[in-house]
């Protein structure tokens, strides 16, 4: 008898962190959550590198590829914003999102504003 309540225990526990473990982002999920919000039509955000404003799909596909290109590099979605989508590689100039009503945001305090969405 003691052999099955203890199996049953086990179990539960076991069946109880399988279930939490579904709701747990990776920092992959969370990456791919702001590239996603960038490219939201129903934002109407634009994005501006270099003093010059683009599309948040723009935004998107540029972060993309600067993604790609630091491969392994990036580990978290820190990293993510710290390293790619808060200034550029070239010119050190910041980058910005425009918001629909003209206001101008540091992307870094953007995409962190927008992964607070994430809670």
């Amino acid at each position: 008898m003691k052999k099955i309540l203890i199996l049953c225990l086990f179990l539960m526990s076991f069946v109880a962190v399988i279930g939490q473990s579904k709701h747990i982002l990776t920092e992959t999920d969370k990456i791919k959550f702001l590239l996603n919000e960038l490219d939201k039509p129903e934002s109407n955000i634009k994005f501006i590198r270099n003093g010059e404003e683009f599309s948040g799909r723009e935004a998107r596909e540029h972060m993309q590829k600067k993604l790609d290109y630091a491969g392994s590099k990036i580990k978290t979605v820190n990293d993510f914003i710290d390293h790619i989508a808060t200034k550029s590689s070239l010119t050190g100039n910041l980058y910005y999102v425009k918001l629909p009503n003209g206001t101008k945001v540091e992307s870094a305090k953007w995409l962190r504003e927008t992964l607070k969405k994430l809670n």
